[in-house]
Protein backbone atom coordinates (compact mmCIF):
# COMPACT_ATOMS: atom_id res chain seq x y z
CA UNK A 1 0.00 0.00 0.00
CA UNK A 2 1.09 3.56 -0.69
CA UNK A 3 2.53 4.72 2.66
CA UNK A 4 1.38 8.32 2.21
CA UNK A 5 -2.16 7.23 1.30
CA UNK A 6 -2.29 5.04 4.41
CA UNK A 7 -1.01 7.85 6.64
CA UNK A 8 -3.54 10.32 5.25
CA UNK A 9 -6.31 7.75 5.68
CA UNK A 10 -5.39 7.22 9.34
CA UNK A 11 -5.21 10.96 9.94
CA UNK A 12 -8.54 11.51 8.20
CA UNK A 13 -10.29 8.76 10.14
CA UNK A 14 -8.86 10.10 13.41
CA UNK A 15 -10.96 13.21 12.82
CA UNK A 16 -14.17 11.23 12.54
CA UNK A 17 -15.90 11.22 15.92
CA UNK A 18 -17.54 7.95 16.93
CA UNK A 19 -19.35 6.59 19.95
CA UNK A 20 -17.20 4.22 22.00
CA UNK A 21 -18.48 0.65 22.26
CA UNK A 22 -17.25 -2.27 24.34
CA UNK A 23 -18.10 -5.57 22.64
CA UNK A 24 -18.45 -8.48 25.05
CA UNK A 25 -18.98 -12.20 24.59
CA UNK A 26 -19.28 -15.30 26.77
CA UNK A 27 -19.68 -18.99 26.13
CA UNK A 28 -17.63 -22.13 25.50
CA UNK A 29 -14.74 -20.02 24.16
CA UNK A 30 -14.64 -17.92 27.33
CA UNK A 31 -15.55 -14.45 28.49
CA UNK A 32 -13.93 -11.55 26.64
CA UNK A 33 -14.43 -7.87 25.90
CA UNK A 34 -12.80 -5.36 23.56
CA UNK A 35 -13.21 -1.62 22.94
CA UNK A 36 -14.16 -0.63 19.38
CA UNK A 37 -15.15 2.57 17.63
CA UNK A 38 -16.67 0.82 14.62
CA UNK A 39 -20.25 -0.14 15.43
CA UNK A 40 -23.21 0.76 13.28
CA UNK A 41 -26.74 -0.36 12.56
CA UNK A 42 -27.36 -2.44 9.46
CA UNK A 43 -31.15 -2.66 9.32
CA UNK A 44 -34.16 -2.32 11.57
CA UNK A 45 -36.43 -4.06 9.07
CA UNK A 46 -35.06 -7.59 8.88
CA UNK A 47 -36.57 -10.43 10.94
CA UNK A 48 -34.72 -8.90 13.88
CA UNK A 49 -32.77 -5.62 13.95
CA UNK A 50 -29.16 -6.09 12.91
CA UNK A 51 -25.88 -4.27 13.56
CA UNK A 52 -22.25 -4.46 12.50
CA UNK A 53 -19.04 -4.35 14.50
CA UNK A 54 -15.41 -4.56 13.41
CA UNK A 55 -12.75 -6.30 15.55
CA UNK A 56 -9.03 -6.78 14.85
CA UNK A 57 -8.31 -10.37 13.95
CA UNK A 58 -5.55 -10.66 16.58
CA UNK A 59 -7.82 -9.63 19.45
CA UNK A 60 -8.63 -12.58 21.75
CA UNK A 61 -12.25 -11.38 21.69
CA UNK A 62 -12.36 -11.89 17.94
CA UNK A 63 -11.84 -15.65 18.07
CA UNK A 64 -14.18 -15.95 21.05
CA UNK A 65 -16.99 -14.14 19.22
CA UNK A 66 -16.64 -16.51 16.28
CA UNK A 67 -16.80 -19.58 18.51
CA UNK A 68 -19.42 -18.34 20.98
CA UNK A 69 -21.63 -17.08 18.11
CA UNK A 70 -22.84 -14.22 20.27
CA UNK A 71 -21.81 -10.72 21.33
CA UNK A 72 -23.18 -7.66 23.09
CA UNK A 73 -22.43 -4.13 21.87
CA UNK A 74 -22.33 -1.85 24.93
CA UNK A 75 -22.33 1.83 23.90
CA UNK A 76 -20.58 3.63 26.76
CA UNK A 77 -21.86 6.72 28.52
CA UNK A 78 -19.81 9.89 28.83
CA UNK A 79 -18.57 8.98 32.33
CA UNK A 80 -17.25 5.53 31.33
CA UNK A 81 -13.85 6.34 29.82
CA UNK A 82 -12.41 4.05 32.51
CA UNK A 83 -14.36 1.14 31.00
CA UNK A 84 -13.09 2.01 27.54
CA UNK A 85 -9.48 2.12 28.76
CA UNK A 86 -10.01 -1.14 30.63
CA UNK A 87 -11.10 -3.11 27.58
CA UNK A 88 -8.63 -1.44 25.21
CA UNK A 89 -5.77 -2.83 27.32
CA UNK A 90 -4.51 0.52 28.59
CA UNK A 91 -4.97 -0.48 32.23
CA UNK A 92 -2.53 -3.38 32.20
CA UNK A 93 -2.67 -4.01 35.94
CA UNK A 94 -6.33 -5.02 35.49
CA UNK A 95 -5.91 -7.15 32.37
CA UNK A 96 -6.26 -10.43 34.29
CA UNK A 97 -9.73 -9.62 35.64
CA UNK A 98 -11.33 -6.88 33.58
CA UNK A 99 -14.90 -7.93 34.33
CA UNK A 100 -14.11 -7.94 38.04
CA UNK A 101 -13.37 -4.21 37.83
CA UNK A 102 -16.83 -3.17 36.55
CA UNK A 103 -20.51 -3.79 37.24
CA UNK A 104 -22.27 -6.01 34.69
CA UNK A 105 -24.92 -8.67 34.32
CA UNK A 106 -25.70 -11.39 31.82
CA UNK A 107 -27.94 -10.77 28.84
CA UNK A 108 -30.25 -12.97 26.81
CA UNK A 109 -27.37 -14.63 24.95
CA UNK A 110 -25.19 -14.84 28.04
CA UNK A 111 -22.86 -12.06 26.87
CA UNK A 112 -22.08 -9.48 29.59
CA UNK A 113 -24.18 -6.32 29.62
CA UNK A 114 -22.22 -3.43 31.15
CA UNK A 115 -24.20 -1.47 33.72
CA UNK A 116 -24.91 2.19 32.88
CA UNK A 117 -23.97 1.90 29.20
CA UNK A 118 -26.41 4.18 27.36
CA UNK A 119 -27.59 1.19 25.32
CA UNK A 120 -26.59 -2.48 25.21
CA UNK A 121 -27.53 -4.58 22.19
CA UNK A 122 -27.25 -8.31 22.81
CA UNK A 123 -26.81 -10.15 19.52
CA UNK A 124 -26.65 -13.57 17.90
CA UNK A 125 -23.79 -13.69 15.39
CA UNK A 126 -24.99 -14.24 11.82
CA UNK A 127 -22.08 -13.31 9.56
CA UNK A 128 -18.29 -13.08 9.99
CA UNK A 129 -16.14 -11.70 7.19
CA UNK A 130 -12.37 -11.11 7.28
CA UNK A 131 -11.40 -7.91 5.48
CA UNK A 132 -7.75 -6.94 5.70
CA UNK A 133 -6.78 -6.98 9.37
CA UNK A 134 -10.31 -6.94 10.79
CA UNK A 135 -13.25 -9.29 11.08
CA UNK A 136 -16.60 -7.73 10.26
CA UNK A 137 -19.32 -9.28 12.43
CA UNK A 138 -23.03 -8.84 11.72
CA UNK A 139 -25.41 -9.82 14.50
CA UNK A 140 -29.15 -9.92 14.97
CA UNK A 141 -30.36 -8.25 18.14
CA UNK A 142 -32.13 -10.42 20.70
CA UNK A 143 -32.27 -7.99 23.62
CA UNK A 144 -31.88 -4.24 24.09
CA UNK A 145 -31.27 -2.51 27.41
CA UNK A 146 -31.54 1.27 27.75
CA UNK A 147 -30.14 2.98 30.85
CA UNK A 148 -30.92 6.34 32.40
CA UNK A 149 -27.68 7.65 30.84
CA UNK A 150 -28.21 9.53 27.57
CA UNK A 151 -24.89 11.20 26.73
CA UNK A 152 -22.41 8.89 24.92
CA UNK A 153 -18.66 8.73 25.30
CA UNK A 154 -17.16 9.98 22.02
CA UNK A 155 -13.70 9.37 20.58
CA UNK A 156 -12.29 11.78 18.00
CA UNK A 157 -9.02 13.56 17.23
CA UNK A 158 -7.28 10.76 19.16
CA UNK A 159 -8.95 11.59 22.44
CA UNK A 160 -12.15 11.19 24.42
CA UNK A 161 -14.72 13.91 23.93
CA UNK A 162 -17.87 14.89 25.71
CA UNK A 163 -21.12 15.61 23.94
CA UNK A 164 -22.23 19.25 24.16
CA UNK A 165 -25.72 20.17 22.91
CA UNK A 166 -25.41 22.64 20.07
CA UNK A 167 -29.10 23.28 19.51
CA UNK A 168 -32.03 24.04 21.81
CA UNK A 169 -34.42 21.28 22.72
CA UNK A 170 -37.18 21.67 20.17
CA UNK A 171 -39.60 19.76 22.42
CA UNK A 172 -39.58 22.49 25.05
CA UNK A 173 -42.75 24.61 25.03
CA UNK A 174 -42.28 28.28 24.23
CA UNK A 175 -44.37 30.09 26.79
CA UNK A 176 -43.32 33.63 25.92
CA UNK A 177 -44.18 35.46 22.74
CA UNK A 178 -40.61 36.59 22.00
CA UNK A 179 -37.28 34.93 22.58
CA UNK A 180 -33.59 35.30 21.83
CA UNK A 181 -30.96 32.57 21.47
CA UNK A 182 -27.39 33.53 22.37
CA UNK A 183 -24.18 31.49 22.30
CA UNK A 184 -21.04 31.82 24.38
CA UNK A 185 -17.63 30.19 24.19
CA UNK A 186 -17.75 27.59 26.90
CA UNK A 187 -15.20 29.15 29.28
CA UNK A 188 -16.83 32.57 29.09
CA UNK A 189 -20.15 31.29 30.34
CA UNK A 190 -19.76 30.71 34.10
CA UNK A 191 -18.04 34.00 34.92
CA UNK A 192 -19.68 36.34 32.42
CA UNK A 193 -23.14 35.11 31.47
CA UNK A 194 -25.17 35.00 34.74
CA UNK A 195 -24.85 38.70 35.55
CA UNK A 196 -25.42 39.67 31.92
CA UNK A 197 -28.53 37.51 31.64
CA UNK A 198 -29.89 38.82 34.94
CA UNK A 199 -29.47 42.41 33.71
CA UNK A 200 -31.09 41.68 30.36
CA UNK A 201 -33.95 39.71 31.95
CA UNK A 202 -34.70 42.56 34.37
CA UNK A 203 -35.04 44.95 31.45
CA UNK A 204 -36.88 42.49 29.18
CA UNK A 205 -39.05 40.34 31.48
CA UNK A 206 -41.28 39.19 28.61
CA UNK A 207 -38.38 37.80 26.58
CA UNK A 208 -37.40 34.13 26.81
CA UNK A 209 -33.59 33.80 26.79
CA UNK A 210 -32.02 30.61 25.47
CA UNK A 211 -28.32 29.99 26.06
CA UNK A 212 -25.83 27.79 24.27
CA UNK A 213 -22.31 27.10 25.59
CA UNK A 214 -20.06 25.54 22.96
CA UNK A 215 -16.71 25.67 21.20
CA UNK A 216 -16.00 28.37 18.60
CA UNK A 217 -16.75 26.28 15.51
CA UNK A 218 -19.99 24.97 17.00
CA UNK A 219 -21.15 28.52 17.62
CA UNK A 220 -20.42 29.48 14.02
CA UNK A 221 -22.30 26.44 12.70
CA UNK A 222 -25.33 27.13 14.88
CA UNK A 223 -25.41 30.74 13.73
CA UNK A 224 -25.24 29.66 10.10
CA UNK A 225 -28.17 27.33 10.77
CA UNK A 226 -30.15 30.17 12.36
CA UNK A 227 -30.39 28.51 15.77
CA UNK A 228 -28.64 31.36 17.58
CA UNK A 229 -28.78 35.05 16.79
CA UNK A 230 -25.51 36.20 18.31
CA UNK A 231 -22.49 34.83 20.14
CA UNK A 232 -19.50 35.91 22.19
CA UNK A 233 -16.35 33.96 21.49
CA UNK A 234 -12.59 34.18 21.02
CA UNK A 235 -10.49 34.72 17.92
CA UNK A 236 -11.04 35.60 14.30
CA UNK A 237 -14.22 35.14 12.31
CA UNK A 238 -13.88 34.95 8.53
CA UNK A 239 -17.49 34.50 7.53
CA UNK A 240 -18.85 36.83 4.82
CA UNK A 241 -22.45 36.45 6.03
CA UNK A 242 -21.65 37.31 9.64
CA UNK A 243 -20.52 40.50 11.33
CA UNK A 244 -17.73 40.35 13.89
CA UNK A 245 -16.85 43.11 16.34
CA UNK A 246 -14.01 43.34 18.83
CA UNK A 247 -15.35 43.29 22.37
CA UNK A 248 -12.10 42.99 24.29
CA UNK A 249 -8.53 42.96 22.89
CA UNK A 250 -6.30 39.97 23.65
CA UNK A 251 -4.47 40.00 26.96
CA UNK A 252 -2.76 36.59 27.16
CA UNK A 253 -1.56 35.37 30.54
CA UNK A 254 0.38 32.35 31.70
CA UNK A 255 -1.11 30.41 34.60
CA UNK A 256 1.48 29.03 37.04
CA UNK A 257 1.55 27.50 40.49
CA UNK A 258 2.65 29.76 43.31
CA UNK A 259 5.96 27.90 43.70
CA UNK A 260 6.79 27.60 40.00
CA UNK A 261 10.40 28.54 39.10
CA UNK A 262 9.04 31.34 36.87
CA UNK A 263 6.64 32.67 39.51
CA UNK A 264 8.73 35.77 40.28
CA UNK A 265 8.75 37.03 36.68
CA UNK A 266 6.75 40.14 35.82
CA UNK A 267 6.14 38.91 32.28
CA UNK A 268 7.02 35.90 30.14
CA UNK A 269 7.87 35.04 26.56
CA UNK A 270 7.21 31.77 24.76
CA UNK A 271 10.93 31.05 24.79
CA UNK A 272 10.65 30.79 28.58
CA UNK A 273 7.95 28.13 28.26
CA UNK A 274 8.72 26.04 25.19
CA UNK A 275 10.55 23.25 27.03
CA UNK A 276 8.18 23.16 30.00
CA UNK A 277 5.09 20.92 30.34
CA UNK A 278 1.81 22.52 29.31
CA UNK A 279 -1.74 21.87 30.55
CA UNK A 280 -4.07 22.37 27.57
CA UNK A 281 -7.75 23.21 27.68
CA UNK A 282 -8.86 20.57 25.23
CA UNK A 283 -11.16 22.18 22.68
CA UNK A 284 -10.41 22.26 18.93
CA UNK A 285 -10.30 26.06 18.71
CA UNK A 286 -8.04 26.31 21.78
CA UNK A 287 -5.71 23.67 20.39
CA UNK A 288 -5.49 25.52 17.07
CA UNK A 289 -4.98 28.89 18.77
CA UNK A 290 -2.07 27.57 20.83
CA UNK A 291 -0.56 25.86 17.80
CA UNK A 292 -0.75 29.16 15.89
CA UNK A 293 0.79 31.09 18.79
CA UNK A 294 3.77 28.77 19.07
CA UNK A 295 4.05 28.25 15.31
CA UNK A 296 4.48 31.97 14.65
CA UNK A 297 7.48 31.81 16.94
CA UNK A 298 8.93 28.65 15.40
CA UNK A 299 8.10 26.53 18.45
CA UNK A 300 5.87 23.65 19.46
CA UNK A 301 4.31 23.23 22.92
CA UNK A 302 5.08 20.22 25.07
CA UNK A 303 1.57 19.17 26.13
CA UNK A 304 1.68 17.04 29.27
CA UNK A 305 -2.02 16.98 30.18
CA UNK A 306 -5.19 18.05 28.44
CA UNK A 307 -8.76 18.36 29.67
CA UNK A 308 -12.03 19.90 28.44
CA UNK A 309 -12.62 21.18 31.98
CA UNK A 310 -11.18 24.59 32.86
CA UNK A 311 -11.45 23.67 36.54
CA UNK A 312 -9.30 20.59 35.91
CA UNK A 313 -6.74 22.69 34.03
CA UNK A 314 -6.53 25.14 36.94
CA UNK A 315 -6.23 22.27 39.40
CA UNK A 316 -3.35 20.65 37.52
CA UNK A 317 -1.58 23.99 37.19
CA UNK A 318 -1.98 24.72 40.92
CA UNK A 319 -0.32 21.38 41.72
CA UNK A 320 2.77 22.45 39.77
CA UNK A 321 2.22 19.92 36.96
CA UNK A 322 2.60 22.49 34.18
CA UNK A 323 1.58 25.90 32.91
CA UNK A 324 -1.39 26.96 30.84
CA UNK A 325 -2.06 29.94 28.60
CA UNK A 326 -5.34 31.86 28.76
CA UNK A 327 -6.38 34.61 26.32
CA UNK A 328 -7.44 37.09 28.99
CA UNK A 329 -6.49 37.84 32.59
CA UNK A 330 -8.56 35.38 34.64
CA UNK A 331 -11.05 36.46 37.26
CA UNK A 332 -10.58 33.25 39.24
CA UNK A 333 -7.05 32.74 40.56
CA UNK A 334 -7.62 29.71 42.69
CA UNK A 335 -7.95 26.03 41.88
CA UNK A 336 -11.03 24.06 42.95
CA UNK A 337 -9.10 22.84 46.02
CA UNK A 338 -8.33 26.42 47.07
CA UNK A 339 -4.68 26.50 46.00
CA UNK A 340 -3.57 29.82 44.54
CA UNK A 341 -2.67 30.33 40.89
CA UNK A 342 -0.50 33.10 39.45
CA UNK A 343 -1.39 34.83 36.18
CA UNK A 344 1.66 36.43 34.53
CA UNK A 345 1.29 38.50 31.34
CA UNK A 346 2.57 36.81 28.18
CA UNK A 347 4.53 39.27 26.07
CA UNK A 348 3.50 37.89 22.66
CA UNK A 349 0.99 38.78 19.98
CA UNK A 350 -2.04 36.53 20.37
CA UNK A 351 -4.83 37.73 18.07
CA UNK A 352 -6.67 34.45 18.65
CA UNK A 353 -7.25 35.62 22.24
CA UNK A 354 -9.43 38.59 21.38
CA UNK A 355 -13.03 38.43 22.64
CA UNK A 356 -15.39 39.10 19.74
CA UNK A 357 -19.10 39.27 19.19
CA UNK A 358 -20.56 37.64 16.11
CA UNK A 359 -24.01 38.15 14.71
CA UNK A 360 -26.01 38.16 11.54
CA UNK A 361 -25.46 41.21 9.32
CA UNK A 362 -27.11 44.31 10.76
CA UNK A 363 -29.88 44.31 8.15
CA UNK A 364 -30.91 40.80 9.28
CA UNK A 365 -30.36 41.29 13.00
CA UNK A 366 -33.32 41.51 15.39
CA UNK A 367 -33.73 44.43 17.75
CA UNK A 368 -33.36 42.03 20.67
CA UNK A 369 -30.01 40.83 19.31
CA UNK A 370 -28.80 44.40 18.87
CA UNK A 371 -29.81 45.23 22.44
CA UNK A 372 -28.18 42.12 23.86
CA UNK A 373 -24.88 42.74 22.06
CA UNK A 374 -24.84 46.34 23.27
CA UNK A 375 -25.19 45.07 26.83
CA UNK A 376 -22.37 42.56 26.22
CA UNK A 377 -20.04 45.33 25.11
CA UNK A 378 -20.95 47.46 28.10
CA UNK A 379 -20.51 44.56 30.47
CA UNK A 380 -17.03 43.75 29.20
CA UNK A 381 -16.08 47.40 29.42
CA UNK A 382 -17.23 47.70 33.03
CA UNK A 383 -16.05 44.36 34.43
CA UNK A 384 -12.66 42.78 34.88
CA UNK A 385 -11.59 40.85 31.83
CA UNK A 386 -12.66 37.17 31.97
Amino acid sequence: MDADLRARFLEGMSRVAAAVTVVTTDGDAGQFGVTVSSMTSVSADTSRPSLLISVHHLSPACEAIKKNRRFCANVLSGNQSFVSDLFSGRLRHLNEDRFGAIAWHGGATGAPIIDDAIVSLDCELKTALLWGTHFIFIGEVEQIELSAQRSPLVYGNRGYRRVVPIAPDEDQPHRLESHISIGFFITLGPQFVPALVADFASQKPDVEIRLLEADHDDLIEQMRAGRIEAAITFGKVNEPDLDAELVCPPAPHVLLSADHPLAARSSLRLADLADLPMILLDYPSVRLANAALFGRNGMKPFIRFQSPSLAMVRGLVAQGLGYSIVPQAPQTRTAPDGKGILAIPLDEDFPEGAVVSIAQRSDRRSELAKDFLARCRASFGQADRP
